[in-house]
């Protein structure tokens, strides 16, 4: 407020046209219009000069005059209360808040923001990070007791036709039939191919001949023929055990005849066996079992395990510098696609859409009424720890034209008045 301006131009012109009417005046004092030019400079004189001393009264003492001047400093706390309650009631009212608010389409701008791509990289690998370091963070552990009865409780639900229904369809689908029933295969015919089970089958095939010769009366014709050696049972086990070993191996085959031949048979009979009311109890049952006697409390503990000692370690060669970066990969894989999906009912389950919508709006106008209050304390200390120097300045800076042309309107004014009044007083004289 101490820089030359127009307005102290102006008074400053004032002062000099007073000046020189008062000297024109003294030169020639008996001449009309000396008379008027010395009253109309004293009239713009007295009006800048009060202007002035108006203006300055709102922000100091002009002239070190004491009487209700310096306004802004003595009633900065009036100030800056009636500053916050503008802001508050006016600017951010509650009214104009909600009104506002309520033109705004939230749910688009969102749907809009998150189809983005780099919203969508951002986001994931922020939930994967997350997990990463919650997975090894101190404080983590996994309650595998209670994850495990979750699981339990979720697949009981499921009827057990339908589960085995899905493990059928799933084993088919990625060819892990085959792969199981060749295991069992070559499992078996590992047993089939030992010692003794040669010696189990020649037992088997002596007593199954001794009970077929008693029931048929032909013990005579039995003696004769091992006492000729007519029948060999040890050679009749080695070649079924041999024929047993080759049966094996060719169901072992992939995509072997017999192996298609069984998966077909098996497919065929799990789906008439599945409308027997005593197969479906039994299923019932043995479902029931399967999923109280599955280990999954020590399966997720050690899951648990691995996955932390593979996400603390560093690559540094060997397995881990493929494992590592597949297990993340996977991670960000399942993350990407439960975002798809995220976004996918967002887009069409109208109900969905209107809870989001709802809770989005609900969020932003509580925000807004809290922040609400938030501007006024702002506003309070922003202004209380301005001293009255700055306090001055910031009001001034943002009025300065306006109280300039206020006091070059106090010259102005002035002048038309003194004129107005000397010619009126000179009228009425005669």
């Amino acid at each position: 407020m101490k820089e030359w301006n127009r307005a102290d131009g102006t008074l400053l012109l004032a002062f000099l046209a007073f000046l020189l009417a008062l000297a024109i005046h003294l030169h020639a004092p008996h001449a009309l219009w000396a008379d008027g030019l010395l009253f109309a400079a004293e009239g713009a004189l007295v009006g800048g000069v009060a202007d002035w001393f108006a203006v300055t009264a709102l922000f100091r003492k002009p002239l070190g005059f004491p009487y209700h001047t310096a306004i802004l400093p003595r009633r900065r706390l009036a100030f800056i209360n009636a500053s916050i309650r503008m802001v508050q009631k006016e600017i951010f009212s509650r009214r104009k808040i909600f009104h506002h608010l309520e033109r705004i389409h939230f749910l688009p701008m969102l749907l809009g923001w998150l189809e983005k791509e780099e919203t969508r990289s951002r986001l994931t690998q922020g939930a994967r990070r997350y997990i990463e370091h919650h997975v090894l963070s101190e404080h983590s552990a996994l309650d595998a007791g209670a994850m495990a009865q979750n699981i339990r409780r979720t697949l009981l639900k499921l009827p057990p036709e339908q589960f085995f229904v899905a493990l059928g369809g799933w084993l088919q689908r990625s060819g892990r039939d085959k792969v199981l029933l060749a295991a069992l295969a070559t499992a078996f015919r590992e047993r089939v191919e030992t010692p003794a089970m040669h010696k189990a089958i020649e037992a088997w095939l002596t007593k199954y001949e001794e009970e077929r010769t008693e029931s048929d009366g032909a013990w005579l014709l039995n003696w004769i023929a091992k006492a000729t050696n007519i029948v060999n049972m040890e050679e009749a086990a080695a070649l079924l055990q041999k024929q047993l070993v080759s049966l094996l191996k060719r169901l072992a085959e992939e995509d072997s005849p017999l192996q298609q031949e069984v998966l077909a048979i098996f497919y065929e009979r799990a789906r008439t066996l599945g409308e027997d009311a005593a197969f479906s109890g039994l299923v019932q049952e043995l479902y029931e079992n399967l999923v109280a006697d599955l280990p999954l409390e020590k399966a997720l503990q050690e899951a648990w395990s691995i996955l932390r000692s593979r996400l603390s370690e560093q690559p540094g060669g060997g397995e881990l510098d493929a494992a590592l970066p597949m297990l993340r990969s996977r991670l960000t894989e399942i993350l990407e696609q439960e975002y798809a999906r995220a976004l996918v009912l967002l887009k069409e389950d109208e109900a969905l859409r209107g809870r989001v919508g709802h809770f989005l709006y609900e969020l932003i106008a509580r925000s807004a009424l809290h922040a609400q209050t938030l501007i006024g304390i702002i506003v309070e200390r922003v202004l209380s720890r301005l001293t009255d120097a700055e306090l001055n300045r910031l009001v001034y800076d943002k009025v300065a034209p306006d109280l300039i042309w206020i006091r070059i309107n106090g010259v102005l004014l002035g002048t038309i008045i003194a004129c107005l009044v000397f010619a009126l007083s000179h009228i009425f004289s005669y």
